[in-house]
């Protein structure tokens, strides 16, 4: 077997949580771990999923709980042929650093029910009797929330999922055979280092592939395969999740976030934002601003 690729999420600056939501023709394939934990929705598409050594099916409605560093892939099987002959895969997940959490679930005894889910989620999780609008809801309102107000709602969702019955392990024995792809973890998070700290700036493809010492063409495979983002869309996520961040402080009016986060048109950054985050940074600001009336 080839090596399990090491993955990196691409957390916004020290954020410990993030949500992602994907709609595309096919599911990320590649046989990946990464050392955050992951709680996965499948919205549409079915298939195969990889855990570790072992293959099981998946199917739309389900949800999954993996553990930090568990190797896993969703593999669409080829069968379901949707409008144009593409195969649907829809999906929402949410990433978070249990490390970021430790004393909070070690000391206290209402946090035990989280603990103890956590233990078995480095199995890998087919979770059961959870109620599922009730999750889908509160998966999509932690993109919408501030750092403080994800882990209240973060733990809010694991204490359901703790509270409910009928998980399902993935796999019954840690993973020991498996070839792990650890060495080019340590260069993934150099790069995202590199653009945490320039994003201001204007970086190409080929300044940044050239900083690593690397052909425009290499580093863009590189990045795709180990952040699911081209490099472009993740430096412009990382500049609009700034923007937010500036906006949020209440120091900056949309157009200096704008320029502040390393845009240099207005319009483009109007365009970017409303993509990103799903609506203009004035009706963000407005929201904000209603939140912390309520």
């Amino acid at each position: 077997m080839s090596a399990v690729i090491g993955f990196k999420v691409p957390m916004c600056q020290d954020s410990s949580i993030r949500v992602e939501e994907y709609v595309d023709t096919q599911f990320y394939n590649t046989i990946h771990f990464h050392e955050e934990y992951q709680i996965t929705l499948i919205l549409d598409g079915d298939g195969s999923l990889a855990v570790g050594e072992k293959v099981c099916k998946f199917k739309s409605g389900e949800f999954y709980l993996f553990g930090k560093n568990l190797p896993h892939a969703f593999r669409n099987d080829g069968t379901k042929v949707e409008e144009g002959n593409k195969i649907k895969a829809h999906y929402i997940s949410v990433f978070f650093n249990v490390d970021s959490y430790g004393f909070l679930l070690n000391e206290n005894q209402e946090t035990k029910g989280i603990k103890d889910l956590l233990s078995q989620a480095l199995f890998g999780l087919v979770l059961g009797n959870v109620d599922a609008s009730y999750l889908e809801d509160k998966m999509r309102t932690l993109a919408t929330l501030n750092e403080f107000d994800q882990v209240l709602e973060l733990l809010t969702i694991l204490d359901h999922v703790s509270t409910a019955t009928g998980h399902e392990k993935l796999i019954n024995n840690t993973i020991e055979t498996l070839d792990y792809d650890v060495n080019t973890i340590d260069e993934i998070n150099e790069i995202f280092e590199f653009i945490k700290c320039n994003y201001k700036k204007k970086i190409s493809l080929d300044t940044i592939a050239g900083h690593f010492n690397m052909t425009a063409a290499t580093f863009g495979r590189f990045f795709k395969l180990r952040t699911q983002k081209t490099f472009s869309q993740y430096l412009i996520e990382t500049r609009i999740l700034k923007a937010c961040e500036l906006i949020r402080s209440g120091s900056h009016n949309t157009t200096e976030s704008c320029y502040n986060s390393g845009f240099t048109n207005i319009s483009n950054f109007h365009r970017h934002f409303k993509k990103v985050i799903g609506m203009t940074p004035t009706q963000y600001k407005l929201s904000i601003e209603k939140n912390k009336a309520n």
